[in-house]
């Protein structure tokens, strides 16, 4: 079995109200009155009370915006190579800050022995996994594999591919790094899709260090084991979420039907998770459940009959950092693991996500 030594996450200094980001869209797009309400109920109701991005606009003056031009209809708009290097500059000093605070106390540089990095919202070549080598200077020989465009479930399947990496090398030690810059891929395109993208998303960071259970046991790493892995494809959702390149930036289509889509498939996917295990509903403590909207949440809820409290983790970063893309499942298992989790228990704790496909990815984990 291989164990999530640690989790450690980072943001950007920009700090926007849910309520400011909804003024920036009605006067952005010139909303008569009744329009604006519309909309800041919209907001209000979304259950996101904060996000963070790399861009202080959102919820500057005018004269203050330093990403878009201080045009009312931020025209000449951003293009496609603007945003790419607007995220080269920003995701490195993220992620660092990440990895630092992940491997603190438990791993020095230079036994990092394979690097997974993974990111929807920026591609080079050389790209973050190599900026990353040579500001940490890690060893020249390190593995290094790249996960993109796989959206919000992407941590899961990096995840997924650091556990394969523990069970065939003894000595390894993974770290997995997720960064997501949303905000540098804001659209202005007014249509239901768009605006409930840009209602959602913001920026952030998360770090994992994954290694097999004979280096946890042998340093005495408490963590989250890794127990077994499940993924369900619903292609009837293929084109209710998609992620496409443009000239000026990422296009999100984002379905209002997602949740129903996600209902319909949810108890399958489950109930084959703990199938291959064989334990029941009634074995799971804890539930890190990606936090891709209230709705979302709520399907799930009902679903499963979970209570309240059952969901709090979700709910929490939700409220705080909206929906980060990929490393917001390791928020929500970071602040299980700090609040909830028993580390001297053996709990299991449930872990799932979404993303285009429509994918759903889960993990089961216990306390070690």
């Amino acid at each position: 079995m291989s164990v999530i030594a640690n989790i450690s996450t980072a943001l950007p200094e920009y700090k926007h109200k849910q309520s400011d980001l909804a003024e920036f869209m009605s006067d952005l797009y010139q909303y008569p009155d009744h329009k604006k309400r519309k909309l800041k109920i919209m907001y209000a109701k979304s259950g996101i009370a904060n996000r963070y991005s790399v861009i202080p606009d959102y919820s500057s003056g005018r004269e203050d915006m330093v990403f878009f031009p201080k045009t009312h209809n931020l025209e000449p708009f951003p293009g496609i190579e603007y945003r790419m290097q607007y995220f080269n500059n920003a995701a490195l000093p993220l992620c660092i800050r990440a990895i630092e605070n992940c491997i603190k106390e438990k791993v020095l540089y230079h036994q990092i022995t394979h690097l997974i990095t993974v990111s929807c919202t920026g591609l080079s070549a050389p790209g973050l996994d190599i900026d990353i080598v040579q500001s940490l200077q890690l060893n020249s020989t390190i593995n290094r594999t790249s996960v993109n465009f796989m959206g919000c479930y992407a941590a899961i399947h990096a995840l997924k591919q650091a556990d394969y990496i523990c069970k065939s090398d003894a000595d390894a030690v993974v770290l997995v790094v997720c960064v997501e810059l949303c905000t540098i891929h804001f659209q202005k395109i007014d249509d239901l899709d768009n605006t409930l993208a840009n209602l959602l998303f913001g920026d952030g960071a998360a770090t994992a260090l994954i290694v097999p259970d004979t280096t946890a046991s042998k340093h005495k790493f408490k963590g989250f084991g890794i127990k077994n892995f499940h993924s369900q494809l619903d292609l009837d959702g293929k084109r209710d979420m998609t992620w496409q390149l443009s000239s000026t930036g990422f296009l999100m289509s984002l379905s209002s039907y997602i949740p129903q889509l996600i209902e319909k498939g949810f108890k399958n996917l489950f109930e084959g998770s703990i199938h291959r295990l064989g334990i029941k509903k009634q074995d799971i403590a804890h539930w890190a459940i990606h936090p891709g909207g209230r709705k979302i949440l709520e399907v799930i809820q009902k679903e499963l009959e979970l209570a309240d409290a059952d969901l709090e983790s979700s709910y929490r970063v939700l409220k705080n950092y909206g929906n980060m893309s990929s490393p917001t499942i390791l928020f929500v298992l970071k602040d299980i693991w700090d609040t909830k989790a028993d580390a001297n228990r053996k709990e299991l704790t449930y872990g799932v996500a979404f993303g285009p496909g429509l994918t759903m990815e889960s993990v089961i984990l216990e306390n070690v």
